[in-house]
């Protein structure tokens, strides 16, 4: 089930932060930005992955940030400019959230996310949330609105 709360992301006691990131090597700015400047272990991750396979959209990397905390990578969107046109895709954020699931279901953590691939990445977020209320039927997530 889809749950919403006003507030800050980084104030989430969850388990599992995910988010979405690119495919090409960008983890500078939107939520990537402040996911480096409060774990900058999954900045690492992500370009250790970058520069090593390679990323593909639907990839998640999970990054153990503290005791069974997690931030999760979550390839979203292929590419991140110009500003101006849609860049999530779809698919892969259904698949992202997925294995997202899968995982947390797993070892029965908990998942918060931000409005993800609604913000730079310009997605529609009626769009997204019809993907999250499908994939998330039988597991909570949390989606932190500012």
């Amino acid at each position: 089930m889809v749950k919403y709360v006003n507030g800050d992301l980084f104030d989430s006691d969850a388990n599992i932060l995910a988010h979405g990131c690119n495919t090409v090597g960008g983890y500078g700015s939107g939520v990537a930005k402040l996911m480096a400047e409060n774990f900058p272990a999954a900045k690492m991750s992500y370009y250790n992955k970058y520069n090593g396979e390679g990323w593909k959209l639907g990839d998640v990397q999970f990054v153990l940030v503290g005791s069974l905390k997690y931030v999760v990578n979550c390839a979203t969107q292929q590419e991140y400019y110009p500003r101006n046109r849609v860049h999530a895709d779809y698919d892969a954020i259904r698949t992202c959230m997925e294995k997202v699931k899968n995982f947390a279901k797993v070892g029965g953590l908990t998942i918060a996310i931000p409005k993800i691939g609604a913000g730079l990445a310009g997605g529609d977020w009626n769009t997204i949330e019809a993907i999250l209320n499908e994939v998330f039927t039988d597991y909570d997530v949390t989606v932190f609105v500012l």
